[in-house]
């Protein structure tokens, strides 16, 4: 019995050996998360500490919050709108000035 466990404990490891990618070294990683963090031509993307600045000048600014409506209620910043993202494309809620900033936010990393 003692001898199964650890045959089978070999086998799984040996399985795991041979068909698991080898890890990304540190080079790869790097590489990996700069192609990931790349913004979209056009845009810009901006840290908490710049959107508060821009808020304390009174600078003209409309923050798009584009999560759901649910998620909208139960926390977001003063002063944003909601347009969920499944509605962006069919919204009348952005400002008819083209050269107000649009700030959109969300709560994940992209």
């Amino acid at each position: 019995m003692n001898r199964r466990k650890k045959l089978y404990g070999f086998l799984i490891i040996l399985f795991f050996g041979l068909f698991l990618p080898p890890p990304l070294d540190a080079q790869e990683r790097t590489n990996a998360g700069e192609q990931r963090e790349q913004p979209l031509e056009g845009y810009k993307e901006i840290a908490a500490f710049e959107l508060k600045q821009m808020l304390d000048s009174n600078r003209k600014i409309v923050i798009v919050n584009v999560l759901s409506e649910i998620e909208y209620a139960f926390q977001h910043i003063t002063g944003s709108i909601n347009i969920p993202i499944t509605k962006m494309a069919t919204t009348k809620d952005l400002p008819v000035d083209k050269s107000t900033p649009l700030i959109f936010h969300c709560l994940s990393d992209r």
